[in-house]
């Protein structure tokens, strides 16, 4: 059995929105007139998905030589991600570290499985001291398929994947189209849930309503919300220790 992790917002918070975006609008401020000419980034990352070219919405450096073919680009994304990966600019949550310490005592094996590409991930794993607990690391360039693509979960070659993340459009749904267990982190889950059993959370009437409500923050039509439903609801890593025990005793 394999347990994989989502990155961003799950373990961490990279420096793309605060730090990275806002030095490449600055940039793009000399060259085009709007006020968040960076927006054209996003603009192209969401045509690029929407075409199902889903590992090259990813590729940034990519992204932005697309959107200024005429201008000489003075840095890379990789080098604004590189810049910007120290400490007090980005970091993680306070219980992943305990939480992966327990599970690798538990033996689990664990591994990263990020949309985002490795050369704008490792920076910010190898500051934060995450690097280490994984023994592999899928991202799209890799892989040449990003969540919520199921043939991204080829990874796990023959073994159960347990995949943790904070998505639902793209973690939960691309576990559940792999078929392998889907585990949604969501750290806003109300007290009802939280005082509930692991095992009995995604049965009570108040699941659906968090379910619906993300689900509609991101922009998922509701004919697709059932393929959504995650196998198991966390507000916590430190909650994950009593899934994998559970998945491994039911093997």
């Amino acid at each position: 059995m394999l347990l994989s992790f989502d990155l961003d917002h799950t373990l961490m918070i990279n420096p793309f929105r605060r730090w990275v975006f806002p030095e490449i609008n600055r940039w793009l401020q000399s060259h085009f007139s709007e006020e968040k000419p960076v927006n054209r980034l996003i603009r192209e990352h969401r045509r690029r998905l929407s075409n199902g070219a889903y590992p090259e919405a990813y590729d940034w450096d990519d992204i932005l030589c697309s959107v200024v073919l005429e201008h000489a680009i003075p840095f890379t994304v990789r080098e604004l991600v590189e810049k910007h990966a120290c400490v007090g600019k980005v970091w993680l949550f306070s219980d992943v570290l305990p939480a992966m310490d327990r599970l690798t005592q538990a033996g689990a094996h664990m591994v990263a499985a990020t949309n985002g590409f490795t050369r704008y991930q490792r920076p910010v794993t190898d500051c934060l001291g995450l690097t280490p607990y994984f023994g592999g690391f899928y991202t799209p360039e890799e892989m040449r398929y990003a969540k919520p693509q199921a043939a991204f979960f080829q990874f796990g070659k023959d073994r159960q994947v347990i995949h943790v993340g904070d998505r639902l459009d793209q973690d939960v749904l691309g576990a559940n189209r792999a078929q392998q267990i889907s585990v949604w982190i969501y750290r806003e889950m109300p007290s009802d849930l939280r005082n509930l059993p692991i095992t009995e959370r995604t049965r009570h009437p108040l699941f659906s309503t968090c379910l619906n409500h993300r689900l509609h923050r991101e922009g998922v039509p509701s004919a697709f919300h059932e393929t959504c439903r995650p196998q198991y609801i966390i507000c916590s890593l430190d909650e994950l220790l009593k899934i994998w025990e559970r998945e491994l005793m039911s093997k």
